[in-house]
Parts: C-alpha cells; structure tokens; sequence
C-alpha cells in the first residue's frame, strides 16, 4: 500500500551567527609565549570550549584573526613577501588548529551529534588607493620589549610600533575589506549543515585587474571589519567579538573607567568620534559592530573576553552587547 502522506520534510534553518575570535584565542600574544603548533592546539581547545553549548542549536560561523602568528611568520620568511601572502600561510596553520582542536574536543569529551567545521580559504577584493596602505594601524607579532624593538630598527628603520599590553607591537597597512569574493563558498559549507571556518587573519586582501585576476596585497585586513561584512551578507541574528578585555569600556585605563554591559550603536558612535577607541585595540571592534549594525538593525553585537563562556555573553550576563539605536 502506498503512503500517501507526501509532506516534503522542510529543513528549518537555524539562526547564524558569526563568532570572531581574536588572532589572541590561538595563541596569545604575551612576551615569550609558545607559538608552537601544540601550544596553539592547547589554547584553542581552551576558546572551543566556550562556544560548545552554541553548536547544537544555532548556525555557527568562525572566523579569526592571525595578528599573533603574522609577525612571526613573516620575520622568518626571507626574501621579504607581502603580509597577503603571510595571512594565505598562516591561515592554512590556524583553521588546521581550530578543526583539529574541535574534533579532539568530541572525542575527549564523548560529544554527540556535534556539525562537522570546514575551512574555507577566503579571499577579500580591496581598494588599492585605500588609505590604509599608507598609514599602517594594524598590530602584528608578539609583545616585545623595548630592547627587542631596538634590535628590529637597527636592521628595519622603517618598521612602525605602537605600545600594547606590557610591550609594544608593530603596525603594517590594514586596508578596508570592500567584498568578499567567495561568499557562496561559505554559503555552501553552512549549507551542508557544517561550521564554517572563514576568513582567517581577515580574509587574503587581493587587488582585482580588469579582467578580474587576482593580486594578493601587501597587508593584513581587520578580521572584526572583514567578519561584519560576512555577518551582514548573511543576515546573521548575532555577531560575537571575542577578544582579550571583557567588553566596552570608556576611560580606559584611567580613574573614571567605565564597563558598559548594554549600550546603543548610537552613544557607541559618538564615543568613537571623541577618541575613546584606539586604533589598534578596541577601534577596529566598535566599527565593526556600527557596520554590522546599520546593515542588519535588528541584529545584536555582542563584545566579550576569548575566555568566557559563550551562553552568558548571548544571555547578557557578560560582555558588553550593543544593538541599533
């Protein structure tokens, strides 16, 4: 006897979101940290962790940064190459960290009916007049220290530093991400039902020539930037930034710092303009969440430490969140 219920099974599709994670929740930055493959695998399975209870219920997208590992990996490459080609090299080493460290974690922990993640090699069409070539503001590397930076300029005159944490980090070009130019291949991941793990170090920054060939640039693009453009091609519901302070905070580091656990994209934007965020630190992040923002209004950014747990930054009950008004 034939069945004749025929109701076509509906797939319903879960809500996205796109979760940053800091080139720090690789590898940390701190002066003399291990930048070993292993070390980096540890300290991944640590941030994986937090993010676990999201994987079951919502679409994740990962993204991350490379900032720690692009210093290092560009000072052994000889002769000298564009940080592009640094960001191809170390984006292959890090998503291999971050699928190998989810499956370990399932394994360890006997996890059940977990998505599968999947890299994908992402490349960013970027302008070759952006402003951002010629006044570096993006930190890479380590932490040095006064005499390490010293030792770098007797041989580098031209390099740049800024201070950051208890040492100083150099600064190369970070141009605008303006598109990325394989999204449907992140589409096709999430998709299949996996996780996606895009844009590493930002996406690979390529210039375009009239016949659409690609010319990868001499710089490192702002994963918070790149994954807002991502977030809001894919009208994700949520957008989290992971990074090494607990949230937004104004004043600081000075006696009338402030943390603000819920704020409006509009106060954030006034902020901005009277200089509360650097450059190199918080800036980038707060931008983001304004990009993503006026793209998507009824979405939410939420702010938070690499290390906290990822239901009580969605809850609230940590980070700062920000949302349109």
């Amino acid at each position: 006897m034939i069945n004749e219920d025929v109701t076509p099974f509906i797939m319903i599709a879960k809500p996205i979101i796109v979760v940053a994670i800091g080139g720090n929740g690789i590898c940390p930055s701190e002066p003399g940290a291990e930048m070993s493959f292993t070390a980096q695998l540890m300290h991944t399975k640590r941030t994986l962790w937090n993010l676990i209870s999201l994987l079951n219920h919502l679409q994740v997208v990962i993204t991350h940064g490379n900032g720690p590992q692009a210093g290092l990996v560009y000072e052994q490459m000889i002769p000298r190459t564009p940080f592009g080609v640094v960001t191809l090299v170390t984006t292959s080493q890090i998503s291999s960290a971050i699928t190998r460290a989810y499956e370990e974690l399932i394994i360890e922990n006997n996890l059940q009916g977990l998505p599968p993640m999947e890299p994908v090699l992402s490349w960013v069409k970027v302008d070759p007049h952006d402003p951002g070539f010629s006044n570096p503001s993006k930190p890479v590397g380590q932490q040095l220290s006064g005499d390490e930076v010293a030792e770098l300029l007797r041989y580098h005159p031209e390099y740049l530093f800024t201070d950051y944490g208890k040492g100083k980090r150099r600064l190369i070009a970070s141009p605008q991400p303006r598109e990325i130019l394989n999204l449907t291949d992140i589409r096709e991941v999430i998709e299949d039902g996996k996780v996606p793990v895009a844009l590493g170090g930002g996406g690979i920054p390529v210039f375009l020539d009239n016949c659409g060939r690609k010319e990868i640039a001499d710089g490192i693009l702002d994963k918070d930037l790149s994954s807002a453009l991502l977030a809001s091609n894919l009208a994700a519901e949520d957008f989290l930034i992971l990074t090494n302070e607990q949230g937004v905070f104004t004043g600081y580091s000075t006696p009338s710092q402030r943390f603000h656990p819920q704020i409006k994209s509009s106060q954030v934007q006034n902020w901005l303009v009277e200089g509360e965020f650097p450059p190199g630190s918080m800036g980038p992040k707060v931008k983001a969440a304004l990009q993503f923002l006026a793209a998507n209004p009824s979405g939410r950014v939420i702010v938070g430490h690499v290390e906290e747990r990822a239901e009580k930054l969605l809850a609230g009950s940590a980070g700062t969140t920000i949302t349109a008004g």
